[in-house]
């Protein structure tokens, strides 16, 4: 079955909130994730508004709009970054909808919006040194390495390896 990709509304954001809350609970989530389900269950209706205003979220729904996986960009512009880039964060995708394609789309839907932003030079993400099929996604798709890690939260005994696409000239 074929999904539709689309952007998710701010006022989508209970919506955003439950697809996470699923994502988080899923048995690979800390190979995964920055956070946890318990740290973001708490989270109030007030932050989930917040997040869903902040950030782009893409969604793939079936025919019947149920939604079976998101990609959510950050915009990171400004003083604190030296490189105007967009941060690909929270890939998911259910784990029964996995292996056919429903990943790249969102991915690739990610990165083309982030290319449309005129000061973005690079689209960047972190993955796991746990995650190798993750890995190989991200590198098939053209992000490689940049050298830079860091202990993975929540679980700091994995380390996180950011992974960048540098805009096409």
């Amino acid at each position: 079955m074929g999904y539709g990709i689309r952007t998710a509304g701010p006022d989508e954001w209970q919506r955003i909130r439950e697809l996470r809350l699923e994502a988080l609970s899923d048995p690979i989530a800390h190979l995964a994730f920055g956070s946890t389900y318990q740290r973001e269950a708490a989270l109030t209706d007030e932050e989930w508004q917040l997040r869903a205003q902040r950030g782009t979220g893409f969604v793939a729904e079936d025919t019947n709009g149920v939604w079976v996986g998101s990609a959510t960009v950050l915009m990171e512009t400004g003083t604190e970054y030296p490189i105007p880039q967009a941060h690909v964060v929270g890939m998911y995708v259910r784990p029964e909808v996995r292996g056919g394609g429903t990943a790249e789309r969102l991915l690739r839907a990610a990165v083309e919006w982030s290319w449309r932003q005129q000061e973005v030079e690079r689209v960047r993400l972190w993955v796991t040194d746990a995650n190798p099929r993750a890995f190989a996604f991200y590198t098939r798709l053209g992000f490689g390495k940049t050298g830079v890690s860091a202990p993975h939260p929540p679980d700091r005994s994995l380390t996180g390896y950011e992974m960048e696409l540098a805009r096409p000239r």
